[in-house]
This record gives structure tokens, sequence and C-alpha cells, in this order.
């Protein structure tokens, strides 16, 4: 059986990567494909706890370069436990955030360094990174409906996360695609399934 595809959804907060990633599972799973969804940082071990709480204002605040570090951490370990052995079972796995918010939430001058950090065997590379490009004002106005921000959740740390985005996909050699994340839902949804269908991935 050829191993399935890694698809990667990114973004701001607030972006619509969960809404998006539950609607593209809909769809392949109509087209008879097996799918899983995952996503990171975990929620289920060790450091992913720890992340959360840094995160979420639950501890003490940690130093930006040390924070993403445990997000890489993290990263190897669900790679080598979850998504490599998924991928030996399922058509697709979609996967919310990866490499590539690592190194666009770095702070800029670190992003060379946690760039070089992720060419590892230990972390797959992706085969389609989906970077959704939402207004930021929008995103800010869902996660206040949400009420569940977190510390990268400001207009400013979004500002500099889209140009660490920007930087990630000139130089990171991952197959990015920015898709316009305004309209309603299904808009979007159409945008990200016609970019599926051009790539060849449904066979």
């Amino acid at each position: 059986m050829e191993r399935g595809k890694l698809i990667v959804f990114e973004g701001v907060g607030g972006s619509g990567k969960g809404t998006q990633i539950n609607l593209l599972r809909d769809y392949l799973i109509v087209k008879n494909k097996s799918v899983l969804v995952t996503n990171e940082h975990t929620r289920d071990t060790g450091v992913g706890n720890l992340i959360e709480n840094t995160i979420k204002k639950k501890s003490d605040e940690m130093d930006p370069t040390a924070l993403q570090v445990l997000f890489v951490a993290d990263r190897i370990n669900h790679s080598q436990r979850v998504i490599l052995p998924a991928l030996e079972q399922h058509d697709f796995v979609l996967e919310d955030r990866y490499s590539g918010s690592t190194i666009s939430y770095a702070p800029p001058g670190q992003r060379e360094y946690f760039l070089d950090l992720h060419k590892t065997s230990k972390i797959l590379t992706p085969d389609l990174v989906i970077i959704l490009n939402t207004d930021l004002r929008e995103a800010s106005e869902r996660i206040g409906k949400r009420g569940d921000a977190d510390i990268f959740d400001t207009t400013e740390k979004m500002r500099v996360c889209l140009e660490g985005y920007l930087w990630y996909e000139k130089h990171s050699e991952h197959n990015c695609v920015w898709i316009n994340g305004e309209g309603n839902k299904e808009e979007v949804s159409e945008r990200i399934r016609e970019e599926i269908k051009r790539r060849g991935f449904l066979g």
C-alpha cells in the first residue's frame, strides 16, 4: 500500500484551520478515502501539557525560544508515534499545525535556527502545507467569540506570524500554498478541494 499523504493546515489563530480540516475530512471520506485528523501541540503528553499550560497563561512565562524548542520536541514525538504509523494505515493525515507554526511564531531572529532544527528525519516533510490567509480583524473576532485566546493571539503577534509564514514558504522548501480565507466556510472549502484535485491527490 502506498504511503498516505500528509496535509498540514497553517495560519494564525482564528483563521479557520479546524473548520476547514473537518470539511476536507468529510469530503475525502465521501471520496472513499481513509483519513486521520490530528493536531499540534499534543494534549496527551507531558511536553504537550507543559506547552498548553504556558500558552494559556497557566504557568510562569517561558523564554520564547525555549517554548518553541518544546514545540519541536513535541513534534518529533508526535511524528514518530502518531503521524508516521497513521500514514501507513490511511490515505490522508490532516494535521492542524506543524513545522510552519514553530518557524513562523518563533522570534524573527530565530527562524533560521528553527528551520535547521527541523532538518531531521524524525520530523516528516508534509506533502502539502495549506496556509489560510484570513483578515486579522476577522480572526481576532473569531477568537473573542470562542473565548480561548492564548499568548500568540494578539494583533501584533499575528502580524509578525504572517510575515513568518512568508519567510517559511520562501526558505523551507516545503510544498506550500496560500488559500484565500475570505468568504463563508463553504467557499473556502471549495478552494481547498480544488487545490487538492489540481495536485492529483485523489488519484
